[in-house]
């Protein structure tokens, strides 16, 4: 795969991708209006509750499912089908196990909203397993559509439930929006890939090879259970050492990076395809490639974190807005989060997922011991700077342990000349945040943006201009 592919996997992925991400960020402004803070601190709950679950009820059949179908050696006739029969026999298995689970703890414990967080963690477990069905099969175009298809239910529902009074709790209401939007997409896959369930009820059980799936996707939970330790458990640190309603506004703050996951999302889905299909380790494109996203990345951070307080005062209700001094650390954080997701595709190539999930939980650690450190003295900044500092070290050691599988060389001048830039707007920003100053270091961020990214702000425009004719 080249650059010419990889653009085209990218902006196909974008497609699919830019919808949800784009309603993840816009749809919190709209909460803002309609929910209080303790609400709001509620719904944020709920969902961080669901991520936490969804890596164990799913076994990350998706991961490995995707994974299996990429292994071109075991082009069989009835491969696809045998692998589609043994991740689903383990995935119905699971689900069966959690919802009993659910329900015996439910008799002892109140469990909030108990019901929608069954149907949410369901559907979060359909949903990605069949996406990642439609990538492994090749079938990007109908997996973008997927996406757009499901951004447009989530909306249209949203503002259905909150305008109307359908859902006394609205609350309640945005978790029954997300999930039939959810169920909608899943029957469109399911019609799409129907012909995976012939000659289901002969299903065999072959414990060798789910035995090998299992061995596989084992670290990718304890992984993604890192991840949200990193990325989420500070709701409940804030919940313990603060209050409710200071969870609703850090919830705030942590949405504001979604503008800068709607980028690293979409190209980590073409990345990790050619990460995976790739057969030449010291291809030079790969370390041209590397410095080139990290450049993008810090540099887009750095305009966002110039323009937060005017996004902030903008789209968010008043009672929100001092949630942009947080997002300026956790922007920084999802770089380098987002530069992590970019290693950690290396680790997929040869199934070495271990590496994965021990740096991932080093970094969890990392998290932890910060935020609780320090909440009591700095209050929210703390949990922001815990994911900052714990993603930056994930990256450190990833990097080093990745060399020994795809060689990247680092342009280290770049790197801490683009660091210092940001750090030193983040310092001003937190002296005067008035408008002058922030709409002047937006503009110099952009400057700054188009001299570090010259080269690729050039193949764009060439692009586009050749389009036009």
């Amino acid at each position: 795969m080249n650059s010419n592919t990889l653009l085209k996997s990218t902006l196909i992925y974008t497609v699919g991708n830019f919808g949800s991400k784009i309603l993840s960020f816009l749809l919190i402004p709209i909460y803002s209006y309609y929910l209080s803070r303790k609400e709001l601190g509620e719904y944020d709950l709920v969902l961080t509750s669901v991520n936490l679950l969804v890596p164990f009820v799913s076994l990350q059949m998706n991961e490995a499912i995707y994974r299996w179908f990429l292994d071109k050696e075991n082009e069989k006739e009835n491969y696809i089908d045998t692998i589609f029969k043994q991740c689903s026999v383990l995935l119905i298995i699971s689900f069966i196990s959690f919802e009993l689970l659910l329900y015996l703890a439910g008799l002892f414990y109140h469990i909030p909203y108990q019901k929608e967080l069954s149907l949410l963690i369901i559907s979060a477990c359909l949903l990605p397993f069949f996406q990642q069905i439609l990538r492994g099969l090749g079938l990007t175009r109908y997996y973008s559509f997927i996406g757009i298809i499901n951004s447009f239910f989530i909306f249209s529902f949203s503002l259905l439930f909150l305008l109307t009074d359908i859902f006394h709790d609205k609350v309640q209401g945005i978790f029954y929006a997300l999930f039939i939007s959810n169920f909608i997409a899943i029957l469109l896959m399911l019609f799409k890939v129907s012909f995976l369930f012939k000659k289901y009820v002969s299903i065999k059980i072959n414990y060798s090879l789910q035995k090998q799936i299992l061995f596989y996707s084992l670290p990718l939970i304890l992984n993604s259970i890192s991840w949200w330790v990193i990325n989420a458990s500070d709701r409940y640190i804030i919940l313990k050492f603060l209050t409710i309603e200071d969870n609703g506004i850090y919830a705030v703050s942590a949405r504001l990076p979604a503008i800068l996951t709607i980028f690293n999302t979409v190209f980590m889905l073409a990345w990790q395809d050619m990460a995976i299909s790739g057969n030449d380790p010291n291809n030079p494109f790969f370390s041209k490639l590397f410095n080139k996203y990290i450049a993008v990345n810090i540099g887009l951070s750095t305009i966002l974190i110039a323009a937060t307080p005017l996004i902030t005062e903008v789209l968010f209700d008043s009672k929100f807005y001092e949630s942009w001094k947080y997002a300026t650390l956790l922007y920084i954080g999802s770089c380098f989060s987002s530069i992590s997701g970019f290693l950690g595709a290396i680790y997929l190539k040869t199934k070495s997922t271990k590496g994965i999930f021990i740096t991932s939980v080093i970094g969890a650690l990392v998290n932890v011991f910060i935020s609780m450190a320090f909440i009591k003295y700095i209050g929210l900044y703390a949990p922001a700077l815990g994911t900052f500092v714990s993603f930056f070290v994930m990256f450190v050691i990833r990097y080093r342990q990745t060399a020994e599988i795809l060689k990247l060389d680092l342009d280290i001048k770049s790197f801490i000349i683009q660091l210092l830039v940001v750090f030193s707007i983040i310092i001003l920003l937190y002296i005067n945040s008035s408008h002058l100053i922030s709409i002047s270091l937006t503009v110099l961020s952009l400057l700054l943006f188009g001299y570090f990214n010259k080269d690729i702000l050039k193949k764009v425009f060439n692009k586009l201009n050749s389009l036009k004719k």
